[in-house]
């Protein structure tokens, strides 16, 4: 309908006024043009909403049920003599920071307010800029009034220090040495969680190599935290243990699987899945259906049909049910 130009007069002066009416369309009509501009489904695929692209779906599926990404994987260990002795500095207290901030606490004439600044620009110096993308989340914390995602904060931030301080690259091999040796000499469970969550994140994304060549010194430091930590009453470090030890057990070849070290770590995960707590039931329930399910052999050409745990977790079960009546 063309536009139309509508005159009235106005009372109060008599005079004549004209301007312009509003475009009428009719129902269910859009404006001209308007249409060349809208995207249009092809005929036959009105239904279609999906999105081309999968990556975030492609991430999830990573974490388990899949085959492991090769990119991952290197042929090469970086895993060294020196860098299993990153933790050095870590041994005389979990806040020890810097080289730089122990000279200012030895600067008398230093004013209080001063040292204090310095010592908390060094101790978020190596939180805030950490270059590893794995702990990303854990930069969050720091604005955190929770005394755990305080004390994680504490551990990240010492153990990227020693790192750098040793000329270090901060590769996810470096930090699962750091952290490892850390979780042996910690004492307080506040610590010892922390330094176990760490661990979690970081050993997804430590090469397998590395994982299988440090089997034996890592499945006993996670039993002998499992050991201790079994009637504490805090559970944090407990579930965070177990994930790690599932995360290790689900990077083995098949052949360990005859050894009876490997099936007493596994033995010792199945245990915790009838634990009084819900969370540390849980992790635990988690990490055997990730092990029984997403172990990197059974996604290999010549892959078995089932898990070699299978018969002895089914017999765990079986029991499991008996005793409960």
């Amino acid at each position: 309908m063309s536009d139309r130009i509508i005159c009235s007069t106005v009372s109060s002066g008599g005079k004549r006024v004209c301007f312009p009416a509003l475009k009428m369309v009719k129902s269910g009509k859009l404006r001209s043009g308007t249409g060349a501009k809208l995207k249009r489904w092809k005929k036959g695929h009105s239904s279609d909403s999906n999105p081309q692209t999968s990556r975030f779906r492609q991430a999830a599926k990573s974490r388990f049920f899949s085959r492991p990404s090769s990119k991952r994987y290197t042929p090469k260990s970086d895993l060294t003599v020196d860098a299993l002795k990153l933790h050095n500095e870590l041994q005389v207290g979990p806040l020890e920071i810097s080289a730089g901030a122990r000279k200012d606490t030895q600067m008398e004439e230093e004013s209080d307010e001063r040292l204090s600044e310095r010592t908390s620009g060094t101790f978020l110096s190596g939180l805030s800029d950490c270059s590893n993308l794995t702990f990303r989340k854990v930069q969050r914390f720091w604005e955190s009034n929770s005394a755990a995602h305080k004390e994680i904060c504490a551990v990240l931030a010492a153990v990227t220090e020693v790192i750098r301080s040793q000329g270090g690259k901060e590769t996810e091999t470096e930090y699962f040495a750091a952290l490892m040796t850390t979780l042996e000499v910690v004492e307080s469970e506040e610590s010892q969680a922390a330094v176990a969550y760490l661990l979690n994140l970081v050993m997804k994304r430590v090469p397998a190599p590395v994982l299988k060549s440090k089997f034996s010194d890592t499945t006993k430091a996670f039993m002998d935290v499992m050991s201790k930590q079994a009637s504490s009453d805090t559970s944090s470090a407990l579930r965070w243990i177990l994930s790690c030890l599932a995360t290790l057990l689900r990077k083995q070849d098949v052949s360990v699987w005859s050894y009876p070290s490997t099936l007493q770590a596994y033995h010792g995960l199945l245990s915790f899945t009838v634990h009084s707590k819900p969370k540390v039931r849980k992790a635990a329930q988690q990490g055997v259906c990730s092990i029984l399910r997403g172990s990197d052999f059974l996604f290999t050409d010549d892959a078995l049909s089932h898990h070699p745990a299978t018969v002895t977790t089914a017999k765990f079960c079986i029991k499991e049910i008996e005793q409960a009546g």
